[in-house]
C-alpha cells in the first residue's frame, strides 16, 4: 500500500506541475490606462493595432477587462475578432490589423493586454491611438502608446504622449 500511495502522490505532483506550467510560461499582462479628459465631448475611435513587417514573427494580442464610455460601433481591419464586452484578439499578419472602437472621449479608458509569440526574429508593434470619425489623429501627433514586441525579449514600451496614457505590468 505504501508503494501505491507514493506512486499516487508522484502522479498528483506531476499533474499539478503540468497544470501550472502554462501560467508560468505566459507572457506578462499589461494594464493600459488612458486619460482622454483633454478631448472632452469628442466622438471618435479608440484605435488598437498590431502590425509589423511581412516577415514578422506571428504574434497574438489578447485584450480584455475594458472600461470606459464605449458607444455602439466598431471598425476592423485584418485578422481581428471579438468586442470590448467579451475581449478582442488581434493577430499580426501581412495586412493592417486594427480594431477601432467608437467612443466618447473625455473620461478614463482602460484595458488589459497580453501577447503570445511565434517563431521568428522580426518584431511586431502594438499601438494605441485616438482618432476622429474621419480617422485623423486626436490629441497627439500619432500613437499615444507603442509597444515593440520581439519574441524572447522584454517589450520595449514608448509612451508617445504621457499626458494621455500609462502602462503598468500586472503582477
Amino acid at each position: 500500500m505504501s508503494n501505491f500511495a507514493s506512486l499516487l502522490f508522484r502522479a498528483l505532483l506531476a499533474l499539478s506541475i503540468a497544470i501550472g506550467a502554462p501560467a508560468a510560461l505566459a507572457g506578462p499582462i499589461y494594464r493600459v490606462s488612458l486619460d482622454t479628459s483633454a478631448l472632452a465631448g469628442t466622438v471618435g475611435y479608440l484605435d488598437l493595432g498590431l502590425n509589423g513587417p511581412v516577415d514578422a514573427a506571428p504574434t497574438v494580442a489578447r485584450l480584455g477587462n475594458f472600461s470606459g464610455a464605449f458607444l455602439e460601433g466598431d471598425m476592423r481591419s485584418g485578422d481581428v475578432g471579438g468586442d470590448v464586452v467579451n475581449g478582442i484578439v488581434l493577430r499580426s499578419g501581412p495586412e493592417w490589423n486594427f480594431f477601432d472602437q467608437l467612443v466618447t472621449f473625455g473620461g478614463l479608458f482602460s484595458f488589459d493586454v497580453s501577447f503570445e509569440f511565434g517563431d521568428g526574429g522580426n518584431g511586431t508593434l502594438f499601438s494605441v491611438a485616438f482618432v476622429d470619425e474621419a480617422l485623423n489623429y486626436l490629441g497627439a501627433v500619432g500613437n499615444v502608446i507603442e509597444l515593440n514586441l520581439v519574441a524572447g525579449q522584454p517589450g520595449e514600451l514608448q509612451l508617445v504622449d504621457g499626458e494621455f496614457a500609462s502602462v503598468a505590468q500586472v503582477p
